[in-house]
């Protein structure tokens, strides 16, 4: 735990890549450091929808949070975990009334993550398949689980828990922010640890890397920023058929 060694600060870096298949980037990204809050979305819907529905998606929920978490004061976990779920469903509405209301962005979309360092506590939350891993000593976890119809035939026993990158129907969200009047958010909590990193991602890379190739990368690197940057490159290398968007956050000693 952080407690006995607080105040801890967080080193952050974030990289969003357009690939080399897609015209456009619909990732978005945005980090609040004074808050220890960062956020990522990856956009779906043609005209340029998607860019619409990630940016934002990661501008109101930023403008909400950093409202609501500037004013509290002492409030405990668990209404903490609330606003922030409160926070994504308040921005799915939004997300929604803007793609009924031009002909343009009808049918938008976007998943989004983010990751809240809150006193001794990381509170983790996520509509989608974007992910959210954590590198703890050296050994690295997807704490996330993905809102997809694959993870659903998965958990079902209908697949096995590895299928081919062409799987036809891998990349079908079960639940997005904007596609429907409500949405409910996925929202966890790990304890905070210093050494542990935490990764965010556009499906742009967990397509293209697995599991184990990430985990070796963040361990290769003692800088989050070159991590990063490796980890895009490799992705690129192996097809880049997406947007690739990495956001590397470290928990460490304040000096």
């Amino acid at each position: 735990m952080v407690n006995d060694i607080m105040p801890y600060q967080i080193a952050a870096f974030g990289q969003s890549d357009v690939g080399l298949v897609r015209q456009n980037n619909e990732d978005v990204w945005d980090e609040q450091p004074a808050l220890k809050f960062y956020v990522l979305a990856d956009g779906m819907g043609g005209h340029r929808a998607g860019e619409v529905a990630a940016r934002e998606a990661v501008k109101e929920l930023c403008r909400i949070l950093i409202k609501e978490l500037s004013n509290q004061k002492a409030v405990s976990l668990s209404k903490t975990c609330d606003l922030v779920r409160n926070a994504i469903i308040e921005v799915n509405k939004i997300i929604y009334k803007l793609g009924h209301t031009d002909a343009h962005l009808r049918g938008m979309g976007t998943t989004l993550c983010c990751v809240y360092f809150y006193d001794e506590w990381v509170i983790l939350a996520h509509v989608g398949d974007s992910r959210i891993y954590r590198l703890h000593e050296k050994k690295l976890e997807q704490v996330t689980v993905d809102h997809s119809l694959l993870r659903e035939l998965i958990e079902l026993g209908q697949l096995p828990d590895r299928v081919e990158p062409s799987f036809l129907y891998k990349n079908i969200l079960t639940r997005a922010i904007g596609t429907e009047p409500s949405v409910e958010p996925s929202v966890q909590v790990c304890d905070a640890v210093c050494g542990d990193i935490y990764l965010m991602s556009s499906d742009g890379l967990s397509d293209m890397l697995t599991q184990e190739e990430i985990e070796v990368i963040l361990n290769s690197y003692p800088s989050i920023t070159d991590a990063t940057h490796t980890l895009i490159a490799e992705a690129r290398e192996k097809g880049g058929y997406d947007n690739i968007t990495v956001v590397t956050m470290k928990i460490q000693n304040s000096k």
